[in-house]
């Protein structure tokens, strides 16, 4: 993406035909996930994990310097980030509440986690912002005031269920 983008900006621009989707949140979400995940899981967290990331956040950089956009090209991984504590949580919480296998606490993934996000938020934000892509958790400020977007619940259609009924979860909560 990095190379076909930079080389074709118009690219950038190309919305998809679903209307809550956008290549860079996509790619946003991706980071996050991979950042969550070696925050939280360091030592089983797969090789490819840091690879995925450095790769996207170099490509976020190279599509930035494309358009222009200035962003700290090797920000401090103590810098600060505009995702607060609360939002970072809220995501914590959610996947601990399904089993996720975690090896430290939310305390100590946060310092991890910033220092994973600060290579890419800038970044994404400012190209989210620049391109109007849509909203969604953790990525950034835009124009226009959104209305909070939630996500679509997607239903267990199984032969069990074939209308599409959620089969019931155990609760494995402690």
């Amino acid at each position: 993406m990095a190379e076909s983008h930079s080389s074709y900006p118009s690219l950038l621009r190309f919305r998809s035909p679903e209307p809550h989707s956008s290549w860079v949140v996509s790619q946003l979400a991706v980071l996050d996930a991979v950042a969550l995940h070696l925050a939280a899981c360091p030592a089983s967290a797969p090789f490819t994990a840091r690879l995925c990331v450095q790769t996207g956040f170099t490509s976020l950089r190279k599509l930035t310097r494309t358009l222009r956009i200035p962003v700290d090209e090797d920000p401090r991984p103590d810098g600060p980030v505009q995702l607060r504590w609360e939002e970072f949580l809220q995501g914590w919480e959610r996947i601990t509440s399904v089993g996720f296998p975690v090896e430290r606490t939310a305390e100590e993934a946060w310092p991890h986690f910033r220092g994973w996000r600060i290579n890419y938020e800038a970044a994404a934000y400012k190209l989210a912002s620049g391109l109007d892509a849509v909203p969604a958790r953790w990525s950034g400020p835009r124009r226009h005031a959104w209305s909070p977007y939630e996500p679509r619940q997607l239903a267990n259609r199984t032969p069990e269920h074939p209308d599409g009924q959620p089969a019931a979860t155990p609760d494995t909560r402690p």
